[in-house]
This record gives C-alpha cells, structure tokens and sequence, in this order.
C-alpha cells in the first residue's frame, strides 16, 4: 500500500513540474530557446528494461535481446570507433565526441553521461564523464566533472581569467568556449555552464531533468543570466542523438 502511494506522490509531483515549466514558458514568450525545445519529441524514458532494449537493438549496432551487458557495450564501442562524422551534420564531431566520453563513463562503473569543452577554433581542450558512483561524489555530473576539471589542471591554466561571477561579464575565461554534452543539463549543470559562459549543446534531451526547455523557472537573476548563452540541441545525426539517449538509460540494464 505505501508503495503504491509513493508511485502516485511521484506521478503528481512530475505532473506539477511539467504544468510549472508551461506556466513560465508562458510568462516569457520571447524566449528563443524556449520556442526551439517545446518540440521535443526523439527522447522518452524507458518505461522498463525491455523497453530500452527494444531501443538498443533498433541501433544499427547489431544488438540482439539475448545480449549480456557487456556484450552490448562492447558493440556500441565498435560501433563508435568506425564511425565517421556526418557531414549534413555541422556538430557531428563533437556530438559523438561527447558521445564517447558517455560511454567511458559506462565502462568504468558509472552512469551514461559525457561532454567535451571546445575552444573558438574548434579543438576540442578536454573531455570528462559523469563520476559520481566512482567518487561518491553528487556533484560530479557530466558537465560538472568537465568544467572542475579545466578549472583545476595545470594545462588550462591560460584560460584561467578573474572573471566574474555575478554575471557582469561575458565568460569567466579568457576566450568564448562551447560545451558538448551527451545530455541535456540538469538544474545543477545548466546555472553551472550559465556561471561559466560557455555556449552549450547537448546530444538528447532530458525529459524528465532537463532544463533548458525549464529555464523561466528560474529565480530572475538565474533566468537572465542563462540567456547571456545559448543552450540548444546540437545539429547531429539521429543515431548519435539514440546512442546518447540509450547511454544515458544505461543503468537500467
């Protein structure tokens, strides 16, 4: 019985998060990142493992239902390392670059999540995964994990500026850098890339955490500065957008 009521306390509460987002949306309708999100309709949760592995095998991975785990993520990596960047696509490079940090992510005991920081001549500076299983740490999403990174090594040490983090400036770096991740950002992640000032692209929407299509729901000073860059989904080819959705259900399995 209890278990029961808990499923339908969590029912509403997702009810009440989605009539909220349309709500703010409404009270913004001059959003232009708003508009271009409300459309989603390639990313839907699993509604259980055998319905994520109809997805997986639906890849052109040569997956099969009778797969073990690692079989099937062997097959996804061989997969990705012969593929080669559409060119009908403008971010497919870095699309499946994120794409392939989600899945190290995977491979190394953690959740399906990864991202690539690009400078204004298109090198790719760094990549990092989602390492909260493997640190304990809760902080450690994706894009978080990135951005800890190339504000900590050495390496990045030229990029470093005093910037500022109130929102007076344009970036806290010493030049325009862009974000790829494999997912939409979470709140966590989106006020984080805000803070920072990058441009941002994910691979597969969120439908059940991601913010970008939830920005006016932010406290003003959050929702403004959000807008400073823009966040939207990268222009990649379906299959990289499915991988990434799969990768990121990954724990399901």
């Amino acid at each position: 019985m209890k278990h029961k009521y808990l499923l339908l306390f969590t029912a509403l509460c997702q009810l009440l998060m989605w009539v909220l987002a349309d709500v703010a949306l409404a009270d913004h309708p001059q959003t232009p990142r708003a508009r271009a999100d409300t459309g989603r309709i390639e990313n839907a949760t699993p509604a259980s493992r055998a319905a994520l592995m109809a997805e997986l095998t639906a890849l052109p991975c040569g997956i099969t239902p009778a797969d073990t785990k690692a079989i099937i993520f062997r097959k996804i990596k061989n997969y990705l390392d012969r593929y080669q960047p559409d060119a009908a696509y403008p971010e497919d490079r870095y699309a499946k670059a994120a794409v392939d940090w989600a899945l190290k992510g995977v491979l190394a005991g953690g959740y399906g999540i990864g991202a690539v920081l690009v400078d204004g001549r298109g090198h790719i500076l760094h990549g990092a995964y989602n390492r909260q299983r493997q640190t304990g740490r809760s902080d450690l999403h994706g894009e978080m994990a990135l951005l800890t990174d190339f504000e900590t090594l050495p390496q990045f040490r030229k990029y470093q500026s005093k910037g500022n983090f109130t929102g007076g400036g344009t970036t806290i770096y010493t030049e325009q850098l862009r974000l790829y991740t494999s997912a939409e950002p979470c709140p966590m992640c989106f006020v984080r890339v805000s803070i920072a000032g990058v441009d941002t692209r994910y691979v597969t929407t969120g439908p059940d955490d991601g913010m970008n299509a939830r920005a006016s729901c932010l406290p003003p000073f959050w929702y403004q500065l959000s807008q400073k860059h823009p966040v939207a989904q990268a222009q990649t080819a379906p299959v990289l957008r499915q991988l990434a959705h799969c990768l990121f259900y990954s724990f399901m399995l």
